[in-house]
C-alpha cells in the first residue's frame, strides 16, 4: 500500500506541475494585466511553488521536514489553498464526511436492493422475472445517473413545483434535513451500480447452486432457507464483496458532478472549484485521499473473506 500511495502523490504532482499548460501564477497575474517576470517570481515564492520540483515535492510531502524542512502530508500538514489561504485540512475536515456519507448511504441503498432481486432471479431462472429484472439491470447500466438527476430536479420542478433545499444542513445540526437533503441523491448514485450488483449476484447464486454441497444440504433435509442464505448466498457474496468494497472510493469520488447538481458541500465541490483554479496543493491533497480510500477498501475487502467462507482463515 506504501508505495502505491508514493506512486499517487508522485504521479498527481508531475501531472500538475509539468504537464498542465497554464499555471495558477499566470492567471493571477492576467486578472491583474500584469507580465513582469520579477513579479513572477515573487508571487512563486510567496505561494510556495518555486525552487526545483524536487525541492517542492519533498516540501510538500514532507520529506524535507527530516532536514530542517517544513512539516508536509507525513507530518499531517498537508499546506494551505493557494486560494483561500486556508488550510487544507481544516476544510477537508469538514467536506470528507459529507462526501463519505453520501457514497455510504448510495452504497448502502444499492446493495440491500440489489442482492434480494439478484437471488430472487437466480431462483426464477429464464421465467419472467428473471428476463425483466435482467432487461432493468442492463437499463439502468445504460442511463447515466447525473441524466436522471437532472430530468428528476427539472420535471419535479416543473410539474409538482419541487425542489431540493439550497441551504445544505450538517446531521449535527438538523437531522431530518440533512436526511431530506442527502435521501434523493443517494438514490440515484446507488442506482447506476445496482444493475451491475443485480447480474453478478444472480450469476454467483446460479453457480453456487449447482454445487455438490448445496445437493446435499438438500438432501440431508435443510429448509430452503437454511441451504439459500446460509450455505448459498454466503459463499456467492465473495465477487460481490469484492465488487463492493471496491466500488465504495468510486462512488465517493463520483458524486463530485451530483454534489454541484445537488449543491451538496462535499469534496466533489471542492475538487472542481480547485480544478478551475488551478489550486495544486488541494488538487493533491484531494486525489491522496481519493487513493488512500480506495486502497484501505481492498485491505478491507481481503480482511473480510475471512469472516464470510469459513473456507478461508489468516494465519
Amino acid at each position: 500500500m506504501l508505495p502505491t500511495v508514493v506512486l499517487i502523490s508522485v504521479f498527481t504532482f508531475v501531472l500538475l506541475r509539468v504537464l498542465l499548460p497554464d499555471s495558477i501564477v499566470n492567471r493571477i497575474l492576467l486578472t491583474y494585466g500584469r507580465t513582469d517576470p520579477e513579479l513572477k517570481k515573487e508571487l512563486e515564492k510567496e505561494l510556495g511553488i518555486s525552487g526545483s520540483l524536487p525541492s517542492q515535492y519533498a516540501d510538500w510531502a514532507g520529506i524535507a521536514w527530516f532536514w530542517g524542512g517544513p512539516k508536509g502530508v507525513l507530518q499531517g500538514e498537508m499546506g494551505q489553498s493557494l486560494l483561500s489561504r486556508r488550510p487544507i485540512i481544516q476544510d477537508l475536515k469538514r467536506r470528507v464526511p459529507v462526501s463519505f456519507e453520501l457514497g455510504l448511504w448510495a452504497q448502502v441503498m444499492s446493495v440491500i436492493t440489489s442482492v434480494p432481486l439478484g437471488v430472487w432471479a437466480a431462483l426464477k431462472q429464464d421465467k419472467w422475472p428473471d428476463y425483466g429484472l435482467r432487461s432493468v439491470a442492463i437499463l439502468i447500466n445504460a442511463v447515466p445517473g447525473f441524466w436522471i438527476a437532472i430530468l428528476i430536479l427539472t420535471f419535479g420542478a416543473i410539474w409538482f413545483n419541487w425542489a431540493p433545499p439550497i441551504h445544505f444542513k450538517f446531521l449535527w445540526d438538523d437531522p431530518v434535513a440533512h436526511f431530506k437533503i442527502m435521501l434523493m441523491p443517494a438514490l440515484i448514485i446507488g442506482l447506476t451500480p445496482s444493475g451491475g450488483f443485480i447480474r453478478l449476484v444472480r450469476t454467483q447464486m446460479l453457480e453456487v447452486l449447482r454445487q455438490d454441497y448445496v445437493r446435499t444440504a438438500y438432501a440431508k433435509g435443510l429448509s430452503e432457507t437454511t441451504v439459500l442464505y446460509k450455505h448459498a448466498l454466503r459463499n456467492a457474496l465473495i465477487p460481490v464483496i469484492t465488487v463492493i468494497g471496491l466500488g465504495l472510493p468510486g462512488l465517493i469520488a463520483g458524486t463530485v458532478i451530483f454534489e454541484q447538481i445537488f449543491i451538496i458541500p462535499g469534496m466533489g465541490q471542492y475538487l472542481i472549484a480547485s480544478v478551475n483554479n488551478l489550486d495544486y496543493p488541494v488538487i493533491m491533497s484531494l486525489n491522496l485521499v481519493f487513493g488512500v480510500l480506495l486502497l484501505l477498501s481492498v485491505l478491507l475487502v481481503d480482511i473480510s473473506y475471512a469472516f464470510i467462507d469459513p473456507r478461508i482463515r489468516f494465519s
